[in-house]
């Protein structure tokens, strides 16, 4: 006799709605493995500043200390990283991860990244991790970090 498996399901939970607030001139883009991203209008010259976010799926076991664990790693490979803050947060009721840093690869004008994680509990049976990552260039980064930082407090979380 055979069972029938099915996606989404109780075993199986569909993924989280997100939604996040942006300003009317930004843009959405379609990315490969990518959820959700926009972008400031393009300037010739000029990072585009932009945010996108990714939600993974783990096992019921995975916590938001090795999602810190995984955001550590990522950044220890980035060329000529400057560690500008990390520390948790909370949007909402839920904890997160938030993590600044600059890097510049070489060749490339210095790119500034507010990254942010969470860890959303589906009944026991998975975990989906929630990236929200900000990119801004450093010649704007004062300015334009403080939009993504509003874009990444806007964010909302539908499990249903």
């Amino acid at each position: 006799m055979a069972q029938r498996i099915s996606y989404p399901s109780a075993d199986f939970p569909g993924p989280p709605r997100v939604a996040v607030e942006v300003p009317d001139d930004w843009e959405t883009l379609t990315v490969p493995g990518v959820q959700l991203a926009v972008a400031q209008p393009r300037t010739d010259g000029q990072f585009r500043a932009n945010v996108v976010v990714t939600v993974q799926r783990f096992g019921p076991d995975f916590t938001l200390e090795a999602a810190r664990t995984g955001l550590e790693q990522r950044k220890a490979a980035l060329p000529e990283l400057e560690e500008l803050g990390t520390g948790e947060i909370e949007i909402e009721g839920a904890s997160w991860i938030a993590s600044e840093y600059g890097y510049t690869q070489p060749g490339r004008p210095t790119v500034v990244q507010a990254a942010r994680y969470t860890v959303l509990d589906r009944a026991g049976v998975a975990v989906d991790v929630l990236e929200i990552v900000g990119s801004c260039g450093a010649e704007s980064a004062e300015d334009e970090i403080e939009v993504v930082r509003t874009i990444q407090d806007s964010v909302s979380i539908d499990l249903s």
